[in-house]
């Protein structure tokens, strides 16, 4: 078994390293249609956020006249319309990637926008066995980003004892904000803005598919926090990881 100093904790997200992402493409296509401009900075502003805060933005990002619970609802069944033609796939290799860190002396856990229910027990039920028994699921919408939701109020696992796998930059910005583990998992095409501010941010780690979150990747990340060299100093930018 791989010996660790420091990391009790491996959080990986479900949408977007599981299963697939539904919301980057559907949210961009929804502010187009909707005569909005969905640029880098829109991209930056919008994701990562609480449902209806992103229904927020999303409404003054189209310019429309009416609640963003309206947009919300929009949203949610412009969703739907994406999901008819894109169905969610689990990832490939996710079984395999789940009992290789299964066997790292650490507590693995997932988590996600939605109710455990609504993601968790219809896609990735079949993994429960792979995961924490207390906790293999953590809900953090109305916690988002939810590195301390996760971390402290949880787990009560110690920031720099927990690495976040995200395919979302405002993540990582919570996780170096709390010193918390972090590696980008930018999942498709889609993901290229957000693959761009995660190296912007510090991000020194990525990985391309399941296959690269091994256990030796984690003992490199645990040495990282053990030293407290896993995010550069301030003023201080990572090197770019290759593609």
């Amino acid at each position: 078994m791989t010996r660790l100093e420091k990391l009790r904790v491996v959080a990986l997200d479900c949408d977007g390293v599981l299963i697939d992402d539904t919301y980057l493409a559907m949210i961009a296509r929804f502010v187009t249609d909707h005569g909005g401009v969905y640029d880098t900075a829109a991209e930056r502003d919008v994701i990562g956020l609480r449902d209806i805060v992103v229904a927020e933005k999303v409404t003054a990002l189209c310019g429309l006249d009416q609640p963003a619970e309206e947009t919300l609802k929009q949203l949610w069944a412009a969703r739907q319309e994406y999901l008819a033609e894109h169905p969610i796939r689990v990832a490939e290799g996710a079984r395999e990637c789940l009992e290789a860190l299964a066997q790292l002396p650490v507590r693995l856990v997932c988590y996600g926008g939605r109710t455990r229910e609504h993601t968790f027990d219809r896609y990735l039920g079949g993994f429960v066995d792979l995961l924490d028994p207390e906790v293999p699921y953590v809900s953090i919408n109305e916690h988002r980003p939810g590195v301390d939701h996760i971390a402290r109020r949880v787990l009560g696992a110690g920031f720099d004892e927990i690495v976040f796998v995200d395919d979302v930059s405002r993540v990582a910005e919570d996780a170096r904000a709390h010193g918390a583990g972090f590696v980008g998992f930018p999942s498709s095409p889609a993901h290229a803005r957000q693959r761009e501010f995660m190296a912007a941010g510090g991000v020194r780690h990525f990985a391309a598919s399941l296959a690269e979150l091994t256990p030796e990747l984690f003992a490199i990340v645990d040495g990282e926090l053990a030293t407290s060299t896993h995010w550069p100093r301030r003023g201080v930018s990572a090197p770019l990881e290759p593609l």
